[in-house]
This record gives C-alpha cells, structure tokens and sequence, in this order.
C-alpha cells in the first residue's frame, strides 16, 4: 500500500513539473510606417496567450535602446488567458528608418520572445534644414562641397555626400556632367520616402588634369517616381576640391640621389614697381635644376584675378636654367595694394611644391 502512494506521489509531482505555461504571441513585429518627428511618439500593442497548462508570469521586458518605453500584463496569466506588452517609441531628434528589438522574460516557454518594431521618422522642417541644407527638389543634401585635401597620384580617394527623402513620394537620383576622373554613384538611387541615401564619388587622380588644385563641378538630380507625384523634382551642382601631389615615397636613397633639385637663389620673393592702375606689371625669376636628372615644372598657379604665369621650357635638364614671366593685369586684379602667390609645382621629391610671394603697388589714377 504504501508502495504504491509513493509510486502516486511520483506521479503526480511529474506531471506538476511538467505543467507549465507556454507563451504564445499574437503579434510579434509592429511597422509604424511613415510618420513625422512632430507628431510625437507612436504606440503599439501586442498580445500573448497563455496556450499552456499552468499560470503564465511576465518577468521582465528589455528594450534595445532608451528611446522605446515598455509595459506589460504584470499578474500571472492562467491558462487561456491573454496579457499584452505596450510599446512607445519617441522620435524625437531620431529621423530616418528604425528598428527597435524588445525582449520578453516569462517563467513558461518560451523563456525569452523577441518583438520588433519599425518605422520610418520624416524629421522636423527645423532638423532638416539644419542636418540637410542643400535642396535638389524635395530631396536633401548635407553639403553641396567635397574638399577632399591631399591626394597623391596615382592613388584614388572616395567621398561621400549623405540625401535624405524629405517627401512622402519615391525619388530617384541621378548625376551628370562629372568629369572622367571622379565617378559618381548615388546608392541608392531610388529613395522611398523618409529614408536616406549616400552619394558616393570616387576621385582617380591618375585621371585628374592638373597637378595641384583641381576644382571640379557635376550635377546631382532628384525627380519623384510615380506619374502623379507630390514631391519636387530639382537639381543643384556639387563642387570638388582635390590637391594632386606626385607619390615619392617609394624612391629609394640612390633614386633620390639621382632626382632633380630645384635651385632659386634667393627668389623667393618678387617685388614690383609701382604702376598706375590699368598697366601691366611684369617680373621674371630663374628655376635652376640642381640636380642630376631633369627637372620637370608641372604647374606654375596662383589663386587671384589678373595673375598669369608662364615659363620657357617645362624641362629643365641638368645644370641649366628656365625663366618665369609674372604679368599682374592690374585692370583686373582689383586691390590696391599686390600681395599675392604664385605655387610652383616641380618633380624634385624634396621641393615638389614651394611658394613664391609677389609684392607691389597699384596706384589709382588722380581725380
């Protein structure tokens, strides 16, 4: 007899361990769609049923980030019963495209469920202007400049320029009129409404014209995609900023010791005589090449109005020399007083670029 309570016993506690509840969700991903910063937060409910045999208790609720706030069906649920898990996600200062993952604890099966929920978040006319200034119809650009500083030939440099769909209409973006050595790409290119796109350009200085600074321009465009669109098409012109420099960092010591030099003598500095406005002022100034193999001159630049530079011969062989003309057309360079430079680029690995300032007097004509 008493065998057979405990066999019992042992039963009975069997099937009370394996009693238990089991957690299953109505809903486990909520989209919020589109909608915009300033219509504040957005809530969302998402149900559970206690499909097991024994009470079902909600532990705890962990969400991904601070910007979404939970509450939950904290009594134990019996078997059948539904409880809910309440989501509010705020906005605020959060525009763009989101998904927010948010754990659920329970003491039954599953012992831990994942809901998500997504959307998209139009910003505030305020952020917009602020974090994307540029407009290309109901498109926007956070900048319309890539300076993208040094970059030594032959190597290429990537830049990126950041669109965002301020519209309730699909646009796609195009790009023309870039030149051979930047290649343009907006990825991507069809832009559904509230998110982003990255404008990509990749810079091949091995294509770029000039030594030195090259500013180079393109087109992006933006028109919407359906027949009858709400949305502004547009376009606006982007501006490229590179400083081509020749790459000497691989020359070995006996390459350096054959290179080219350049050799001044003192010219660092040009002054010139006084002249009334409308004349032209002209100086010229000897490159030497110092060294033993010949001096290339691959740009002579200078950044100002009316100053124009040229040379006599662009390759400077061993011990000889070239000439530099400086004319200042002083009808065009407006200022009364010459304070000005002129950049000298040269294949010498230790000189590849030196400065020569241009000093003088522009007298305006007596009333």
């Amino acid at each position: 007899m008493r065998r057979a309570v405990t066999i019992g016993l042992s039963v009975l506690w069997g099937l009370l361990a394996l009693a238990q509840g089991r957690a299953t969700w109505l809903e486990t991903t909520h989209d919020f769609g589109t909608f915009h910063e300033q219509d504040g937060k957005v809530t969302c409910i998402m149900r559970v049923v206690n499909t097991g045999d024994s009470s079902l208790l909600i532990t705890r609720v962990r969400s991904s980030c601070g910007c979404t706030a939970t509450e939950y069906t904290r009594a134990p649920l019996q078997p059948g019963d539904t409880g809910c898990v309440k989501l509010t996600y705020n906005p605020k200062s959060r525009p763009g495209e989101f998904s927010k993952d948010v754990h659920v604890f329970t003491n039954g099966q599953p012992a831990r469920s994942m809901l998500t929920i997504k959307g998209n978040v139009i910003p505030c006319p305020s952020t917009v202007d602020d974090e994307y200034p540029v407009a290309v119809g109901s498109l926007r650009l956070n900048g319309a400049t890539l300076p993208l500083g040094e970059v030594v030939r032959p190597q290429g440099r990537m830049a990126y320029l950041s669109g965002y769909n301020a519209s309730t209409d699909t646009m796609v973006v195009t790009t023309a009129r870039a030149p051979r050595h930047i290649v343009p790409k907006a990825v991507p290119d069809t832009v559904p409404p509230g998110a982003l796109t990255t404008l990509t350009l990749f810079y091949d200085s091995k294509q770029a014209p000039l030594w030195g600074l090259n500013v180079d321009s393109l087109l992006v465009m933006a028109e919407p995609l359906g027949d009858n669109p709400t949305a502004l098409s547009g376009f606006t012109q982007i501006d490229v900023m590179a400083l081509v420099q020749e790459d000497f960092s691989r020359m070995t010591s006996q390459e350096r010791e054959q290179a080219p030099k350049v050799v001044m003598d003192g010219n660092e500095r040009i002054n010139f005589d006084p002249v009334e406005r409308g004349a032209t002022m002209r100086q010229q100034f000897v490159i030497k090449n110092g060294g033993k193999s010949p001096l290339l001159v691959r740009r002579l630049w200078t950044g100002s109005n009316g100053i124009t530079a040229s040379i006599d011969r662009n390759e400077i062989k061993r011990g000889k020399k070239a000439t530099v003309t400086i004319e200042v057309n002083t009808a065009v360079y407006r200022e009364p007083i010459l304070n000005a430079s002129l950049t000298v680029m040269t294949n010498d690995p230790d000189q590849p670029s030196f400065n020569i300032r241009l000093v003088g007097e522009i007298k305006d004509p007596q009333p």
